[in-house]
């Protein structure tokens, strides 16, 4: 493949990057500073053959009319929609990406994420990571929480109590007795979660309760039951969950329950991943409506794509209380993830990386250089897509 110039959209794999500079002549975009790419595309648009991108960096039309000598385009991703597949076809132009190999790795992380979420991992390691468990004991209420204190003001503390109700920490309280009586925190008269009484109750202690969610039984919705959908549904079988599905048909799957709407899939789930492509039918598929109908107790998985949610919509449920929890690897305009998901303890965070093992990375990277190669020989290619 030394003759061929192939044009490196980004630098996301180190050993794919290595491989094709010492197998192909090498073009690495974004060497480029943005306001000069139109320049450097015309100084190689000659030559340039081959285009390798991704999820986030893809061949879109302007691109593609750029390069005329351009005869494929391998994307190190199974997701394509960064493509423009009708000027590929156009042009006679292939497209390959690299299925399968990621399958394992994404519906692992679906499930960790569920896990996660609902057991609150990342919470629980910060409460040993920071001290908090030798300070102040036993790991802390979740989101879904309620305080109740009628015993003594003092036996809160009360800007904390404040801080984790505002942010939705804490999931209610009832307050009978305050640090300084007759004074109440007047922050609180604004919030639907809080009962305010004037110390009108018995002297016993604070109650509260318990601290986190069972996974175990939880039923799943799956919307998109592929290659990724199934996978994930197999592992959910495991914890004894009912794995209930929406796709564009009803399949063969006696053991998993269809339904025919992604609300009506909502509704009826504890727990909701987004396993589906991205186009134009699945762009928003997670919308208010869905989010209203999984609910309060509700969890969002999302390891699709960050356009399948309405991202606002999934912020301010989250916010409001109107949605139990996400965990979520993939955002609508990344690396840009709204920061109002920040203080969230109910949300999991991870930066898009579904399918980011050594092993994984390396079988999508070869997938890439055997479709590369496949074409240069004139070859069937390995994973065809146009």
């Amino acid at each position: 493949m030394e003759s061929l110039s192939v044009l490196l959209l980004h630098p996301f794999n180190a050993y794919l990057e290595q491989e094709l500079d010492r197998r192909c002549r090498l073009i690495r975009f974004w060497e480029s500073p943005p306001e000069r790419r139109d320049e450097f595309l015309r100084a190689h648009a000659g030559s340039i053959r081959a285009v390798v991108g991704n999820a986030n960096h893809g061949a879109d039309a302007k691109l593609i009319d750029a390069l005329p000598a351009l005869e494929i385009v391998a994307s190190f991703s199974v997701g394509i929609d960064r493509v423009d597949l009708a000027k590929c076809r156009e042009r006679g132009i292939r497209v390959t990406n690299t299925p399968d190999v990621l399958t394992d790795d994404v519906a692992d992380l679906a499930v960790g994420l569920a896990i996660a979420v609902l057991r609150r991992i990342p919470q629980a390691d910060r409460h040993v990571r920071t001290g908090q468990w030798k300070a102040k004991g036993d790991f802390t209420l979740t989101t879904r929480g309620v305080l109740i204190n009628v015993g003594c003001g003092a036996h809160v503390d009360e800007p904390e109590l404040v801080s984790a109700l505002v942010e939705k920490r804490l999931g209610g309280a009832g307050l009978d007795v305050y640090e300084h009586e007759p004074f109440a925190p007047e922050q609180l008269f604004g919030l639907d979660n809080v009962v305010v009484v004037p110390h009108v109750g018995s002297d016993t202690e604070e109650t509260c309760m318990a601290m986190a969610d069972l996974f175990s039984g939880k039923k799943v919705g799956i919307i998109g039951l592929g290659r990724i959908g199934l996978a994930i549904a197999k592992r959910v079988e495991a914890f004894d969950c009912p794995v209930n599905y929406y796709q564009r048909t009803k399949q063969a799957y006696p053991n998993y329950t269809y339904y025919p709407s992604v609300v009506e899939l909502a509704a009826n789930s504890d727990v909701l991943v987004v396993a589906c492509p991205l186009n134009a039918n699945t762009r928003h598929i997670v919308n208010r409506e869905v989010m209203e109908a999984l609910g309060p107790k509700g969890v969002l998985i999302n390891i699709g794509r960050g356009p399948h949610v309405d991202e606002p919509e999934m912020v301010s449920a989250l916010l409001d209380g109107r949605l139990g929890g996400a965990g979520l690897d993939v955002f609508e305009d990344e690396p840009n993830v709204p920061e109002a998901l920040f203080a969230l303890d109910n949300v999991v965070l991870v930066p898009h990386v579904g399918s980011a093992t050594h092993e994984t990375r390396t079988a999508m990277a070869d997938l890439v250089l055997g479709n590369l190669e496949a074409h240069v020989l004139n070859k069937p290619l390995l994973t065809p897509v146009v």
